[in-house]
Formats: structure tokens, C-alpha cells, sequence
């Protein structure tokens, strides 16, 4: 059946239709000066930027003397509940911001970053969400035997602390996959003609830009997140969009850290490494081999 392509601007035409042959890392392809993409991935980098190294510390340590905590003192850093939940809400504000960046550089609606479709598919996100939760849960028991938390600690603070990392967790995952796997790989993607090549190279090169920003110091941990950004990229190229890779990785870090948070040892968390990072590695590709066997079934309009 022959389909009219999306309009310039981002509207699809007026049978609602998107040509199957439109990937969604080349969703820019129209619009492929090299300027857009440089601009698009320095102006992306540079919100990410600030975030970390110029609002996270302000913010958490007034969110810190709002709840009543010792404040973060970057002389000496420890964790803070505020500084965690800035940390959070602040990497969240990474959604609009990349889908504004999307409409000032490409002309695009912010909309339009979230799936081929022209916006987040709910239900997209829900038939996923009926595979990926029960394997993240079976995950996690697996690894409480390998790498136990301790006992549960039901306090007001846990229960708390718990909801919180509920709320925000998934925010602050969504707000790096609309960086990541959104404007960024769109940018590089939109400098290829063929498909492969540009599924390719932007993988490649936000895999490790995903690795170096989260501050992997060693083989390991590097390993681990540029696996993670690969995955997450095949998800979001499969299904056309980004509700499924937001899915894995809001499961993933929030079903991590809320057994930690049940511990009461949210002050202590630190990231393994080492081979035990090979379990994570391959469920999370494990969930991209699955979502790629499922697409046509998840992403299906009926």
C-alpha cells in the first residue's frame, strides 16, 4: 500500500499514515545539514551538562535544608535524599528540553521525539510492559540470591523513600532516553542515506557517550552501559519509538534501587562491577531479543 511521507514540519499527511521504509533514527533525514547535527548533539550534551555539574547541586542541597537533612556539600560529597531527588527531576526535565531542541534545530514538533506515530503510545507501552515486568521480576529474585540486599526494613522513611524512587525513578530514565535514544541518535542517523549505516554509527556513538556520561571507571562498568545503550537503541529503532525503551530502563533502575531503599541502604548504594555485571548484560539483551521477536505484535494499531 502506498504511503505519503510526513511533511517537513512533522505533520504526517491526512491519512494519518507513515511510509514503512521511514526508520525512526532517520526521522531527521530530511533535514540533514550538518549543522542541525552538530548543533542538535552539542546543544543535547550541554543541557545533560548542566544538569549534572551546574542545577543538580543547588537544587538537591535546597531540597535538602526543605526536608529537614544535612545539606550536600560538594567539599565533601555524600548522598543526600535531596540531591538524589534533584538528581532525578532534573534529568526528567531532559524530556521537554530534547523535544524542544527537536523543534528549534528540525522544525519538528516535541511530539513527534516520542514515535513515528507523532506522540507516546500508551498502549504500545502496556502490551511491553506485560513481558518486560515479569522477566525484570524473575531477574531480581535470581539476584538477591547472588547479591542480597539484606532484610527488609518497613519504616515511614523506607515506605516513603520507596514511593519516591516510583515517581521519579521512571522520570529520570525517560528524561535519558529522549536524550540518548531520541534527539541524539536522530541527529548522528540523520547524516546517513542508508538505513543500517545510520542505526549503526548513532548506536555506536551514543552507546559510549551513554557509557562515559554515567562515569563507568573501569572495563566492566563500561561494558554494562554501552550493552544497555545498544539495547535500548535496537528497542527504540524496532518499535518506532521510545515507550518501550523508557519501559526497560525505568523497570530496570527502579526494581534495582527500591529493594535497596526497603534495606534502608540508599545511603551505602554503590554500582557493582566485575563479572557479575554479565547478568544484567544479558538480560537486558535478552529483553531486546524478545521486544525484536514482538514488535509487529506490541506496536500493532489493533
Amino acid at each position: 500500500m502506498n504511503q505519503a511521507p510526513p511533511a517537513r514540519d512533522g505533520t504526517i499527511d491526512e491519512r494519518g499514515k507513515i511510509p514503512q521504509a521511514l526508520s525512526y533514527v532517520q526521522a531527521y533525514r530530511d533535514r540533514q545539514q550538518v549543522w542541525r547535527t552538530i548543533l542538535a548533539v552539542l546543544a543535547g550534551l550541554g543541557a545533560l551538562l548542566a544538569v549534572l555539574f551546574v542545577a543538580a547541586v543547588p537544587v538537591g542541597t535546597a531540597l535538602d535544608r526543605l526536608l529537614g537533612v544535612t545539606p550536600f556539600d560538594p567539599a565533601a560529597p555524600s548522598f543526600t535524599v535531596g540531591f538524589w531527588i534533584a538528581g532525578n527531576l532534573l534529568l526528567a526535565a531532559l524530556i521537554p528540553t530534547a523535544g524542544l531542541l527537536q523543534w528549534s534545530i528540525y522544525r519538528q514538533k516535541p511530539r513527534w521525539l516520542s514515535s513515528l506515530a507523532g506522540g507516546f503510545r500508551w498502549r504500545v507501552l502496556g502490551r511491553a510492559a506485560v513481558v518486560i515486568v515479569p522477566l525484570w521480576a524473575a531477574y531480581m529474585v535470581v539476584l538477591q540470591f547472588v547479591m542480597p540486599t539484606g532484610p527488609v526494613q518497613l519504616t515511614a522513611t523506607t515506605i516513603a523513600l520507596s514511593a519516591v524512587a516510583v515517581i521519579t525513578v521512571p522520570l529520570q530514565s525517560a528524561g535519558e532516553e529522549y536524550l540518548f535514544r531520541g534527539l541524539l541518535s536522530r541527529a548522528i542517523g540523520a547524516r546517513f542515506r542508508r538505513p543500517a549505516a545510520a542505526f549503526t554509527v548513532a548506536t555506536a556513538v551514543t552507546a559510549v557517550l551513554f557509557g562515559a556520561i554515567h562515569g563507568a571507571a573501569n572495563g566492566w562498568t563500561l561494558a554494562y552501559y554501552i550493552i544497555c545503550g545498544v539495547a535500548l537503541s535496537v528497542v527504540a529503532q524496532r518499535t518506532g519509538g521510545l515507550e518501550v525503551a523508557v519501559l526497560v530502563h525505568a523497570v530496570n533502575n527502579t526494581m534495582l534501587l527500591v529493594p535497596t531503599i526497603l534495606a534502608d541502604r540508599l545511603g551505602t548504594l554503590s554500582a557493582p562491577t566485575g563479572p557479575v555485571l554479565i547478568i544484567p548484560m544479558a538480560v537486558i539483551a535478552l529483553a531486546a531479543g524478545i521486544v525484536w521477536r514482538l514488535a509487529p505484535r506490541i506496536t500493532s494499531p489493533n
